[in-house]
């Protein structure tokens, strides 16, 4: 009887095992093994030094491209008393807009009277070394403009320096470069060894001018020529009238050739031997600022990680920038640029 029971009991007992559900006889310690491996712990917990840097890092630069924008948004200039400002030209004169939207709002603000430029350029596009030296001639018919050439002041950076009422350079500053130039890029002969051509339909015969896979014919020179003489004439004359000096005067020294500070003061290109400071001291005394009040400067737009490279490791993105504008702008669709 005790045995049937049994039997009854082992039968009874494998058929509620067959009834039950594979995975209820897979180990507690299996599964929980297999839901580690499977869900595995998130990676800002497994990783924590690695993975809040980044979010901070994150967050910054956000902040930082939020606050730029807003920034450059703002049209006024607020300033509380009577000031000077500083307006600061470096590196290849390409781009202008921000230095002419700082020229403007410094022009409709009554608290500034007087400007100090400080030009650290060795020139650029002929158009816009034009645009900015009429923004700053507009602005000195208002305020009083006193200019200090840096390292260099040359071409274009000499021809906005002739806004200034009082131009100060130091004794070894590079300055004249009175002249324009033309590059026209030649890869006719390069094209030719790899096997490649260029056929070009125009409307008249100066349409082509200039282009890179042919020379320039006699008459193309003639005509780029004159254009490069009337653009010289119209830097000449921006110099004689902002030195008050004779067209013919200036031509005798608009060769293309540079000066020194201590060569240009005797040509009557500069006025005094002196850097930034004796130039602050200059607009002070005209202008009855105390010397010892902050100049008013262009809130900065660089971006933080250029901020941050640039105290690192003391390299300036905006000359670099301004460089590959300045290379872009000479490769552009007619292969060549008119510098100042």
């Amino acid at each position: 009887m005790t045995e049937l029971n049994e039997s009854n009991t082992s039968e009874s007992k494998n058929g509620s095992d067959q009834t039950r559900c594979p995975l209820q006889m897979i180990p507690a310690s299996a599964w929980a093994e297999f839901m580690k491996n499977a869900f595995p712990k998130p990676f800002r917990k497994r990783h924590p030094f690695i993975f809040w840097p980044i979010v901070i890092i994150i967050i910054i630069g956000i902040c930082a491209a939020l606050f730029s924008s807003s920034s450059s948004k703002d049209t006024g200039l607020n300033v509380d008393d009577d000031s000077l400002a500083l307006i600061k030209v470096r590196g290849p004169i390409i781009d202008t807009t921000e230095t002419r939207e700082w020229i403007r709002k410094i022009e409709h603000c009554d608290k500034i009277k007087g400007v100090l430029l400080r030009v650290d350029s060795p020139g650029g596009g002929a158009a816009a070394s034009q645009e900015l030296y009429a923004d700053l001639k507009r602005l000195a018919q208002k305020k009083p403009i006193v200019v200090s050439m840096g390292q260099v002041a040359a071409s274009g950076g000499l021809m906005i320096s002739m806004a200034g009422k009082h131009i100060f350079a130091n004794s070894s500053t590079i300055t004249g470069s009175i002249g324009v130039r033309m590059d026209i890029p030649q890869v006719k002969e390069l094209m030719n060894k790899i096997g490649l051509n260029q056929e070009t339909l125009v409307t008249g015969p100066y349409k082509d001018a200039g282009s890179y896979m042919r020379p320039l014919s006699s008459e193309e020179k003639e005509y780029f020529q004159g254009i490069l003489r009337d653009m010289h004439t119209q830097f000449v004359e921006i110099i004689a009238d902002g030195r008050k000096m004779s067209v013919e005067d200036v031509q005798k020294i608009a060769t293309g050739r540079i000066f020194t500070g201590r060569e240009a003061i005797k040509l009557g290109l500069i006025d005094e031997i002196g850097g930034q400071e004796d130039a602050h001291i200059w607009l002070a005394k005209a202008t009855n600022i105390p010397i010892k009040k902050k100049l008013v400067t262009k809130p900065k737009n660089d971006k933080w990680y250029h901020e941050l490279i640039k105290s690192l490791c003391d390299f300036d993105f905006t000359s670099l920038t301004n460089t590959i504008d300045l290379l872009k702008q000479n490769n552009h669709n007619q292969a060549f640029l008119y510098q100042y």
